[in-house]
């Protein structure tokens, strides 16, 4: 039992909100820590880093969200999962750059109960028993494991420390996917690949060369984080049942991505528990404005996730199909061409294209050279999680009916 009484516990808290120097007063925090990359030299937009600094606050409550990364060597992948960690004080992660299927049990004092779980290539955990205990790690919140040891008077079975969680997992890989099994317990991002997005990250290396920034204090950020471990982790969303009934029901995937979303709502309304009202027992309670920030990062990933909306990588590969010839079927080269891309980016999306029905492969077989035409699934373009204004103009539906 604690021996920090409520006093004591007032005092620390005002302390770090001293140390936030006004950060906890600003309206939209993410959006600071988005300009805030710029100055750590990352070019474009910064969803991607935002979410993953989101992903690890979720790490406090009993259901952490899981991110993966997905896109070809040298996209950005690892960059981008530094801009997001910067912001997060290192206590609330542990990260390996790759590791066995089995390594994670062996790991005697590894702690990672309310913490995030960084794998930088998924690829060693990708097959075997590596699979069953991340799936057992993310869906039960501990990992038991039995093994077999040698003694002197033979073979004995025993239990290994118990690995407990909740955790959340974040990993990076080159592959178009991993296991679906894996796949499905996280919100998966495909990395953007344009052109435009490769110049200006050069430029903004360039830039970095010229006239070096000082970095951002990351003194404000990590006693924020401090100060949200604090709060009482009972976010209420009061409008949860309303995005719950618009979310889409014809796929399972469903089930697993909405108590993500609800945790991403959460983090961001404890994120910003100065400026927002609390409950009775003080709960904070979440605004339309944290359902807004978690749907502008999140709603692309879970949308592809239920096959609402396809990668611009993968639409841009099959457009390119469509607009050729009648009956013309492509290569690979062809393609890269057509695109202007490099052959193994284009060999790498048209391969996906090709697994998910989107474009079929009419040459198919080892050692031949593909020939590509439009296959029958459609590229749908649909947003999974209602829009930010439709949620509140029930809202407002919902306040009318009830007067003060």
């Amino acid at each position: 039992m604690s021996n920090i009484v409520p006093e004591q516990t007032e005092i620390h808290q005002n302390e770090l909100l001293e140390r936030c120097a006004g950060l906890q007063k600003q309206e939209n925090i993410i959006e600071i820590m988005g300009r805030e990359t710029g100055e750590l030299g990352f070019a474009g937009n910064a969803k991607l880093p935002q979410l993953v600094y989101l992903t690890l606050l979720t790490g406090m409550f009993d259901r952490p969200v899981s991110l993966l990364i997905k896109g070809p060597s040298g996209a950005g992948k690892s960059f981008s999962l530094r801009m997001g960690k910067y912001f997060i004080p290192q206590s609330a992660y542990e990260e390996f750059e790759g590791m066995s299927e089995k390594a994670i049990i062996y790991l005697k004092d590894l702690s990672l109960k309310n913490r995030h779980l960084i794998i930088g290539e998924a690829s060693g955990m990708a097959d075997g028993a590596g699979r069953a205990l991340l799936r057992q790690l993310l869906s039960e919140g501990k990992v038991r494991y039995a093994t077999v040891e040698s003694t002197d008077s033979g073979l004995k079975g025993s239990e290994l420390p118990i690995l407990e969680g909740p955790c959340g997992l974040i990993m990076t890989t080159t592959a178009t996917g991993i296991h679906p099994e894996d796949e499905n317990r996280m919100l998966a991002v495909d990395i953007k690949e344009s052109p435009e997005q490769i110049k200006a990250a050069l430029i903004a290396q360039a830039e970095g060369i010229i006239q070096p920034k000082s970095k951002p204090d990351t003194g404000p950020w990590f006693a924020l984080y401090e100060y949200t471990q604090m709060l009482p982790k009972d976010v209420k969303i009061p409008f949860s049942k309303e995005i719950a009934v618009r979310m889409p029901n014809t796929h399972d995937k469903v089930k697993r991505d909405f108590p993500q979303i609800l945790s991403l709502i959460r983090a961001s309304a404890l994120l910003h528990s100065c400026t927002r009202e609390k409950d009775d027992n003080g709960h904070v309670i979440a605004t339309i404005d944290d359902y807004r920030i978690v749907y502008d990062l999140a709603n692309e990933a879970v949308s592809q996730g239920l096959a609402k909306s396809v990668p611009d990588n993968i639409r841009s590969l099959v457009e390119a199909v469509k607009a050729g010839k009648p009956f013309e079927e492509l290569s690979i080269t062809r393609l890269a061409e057509k695109l202007g891309r490099d052959i193994s980016v284009v060999s790498r999306n048209a391969k996906k294209a090709v697994d998910e029905g989107y474009l079929i492969d009419t040459n198919a077989g080892q050692g031949r050279i593909s020939k590509l035409v439009v296959g029958d699934r459609k590229l749908l373009s649909e947003s999974a999680m209602p829009s930010p204004e439709e949620i509140s103009r029930i809202e407002v539906r919902s306040l009318r009916k009830w007067p003060a």
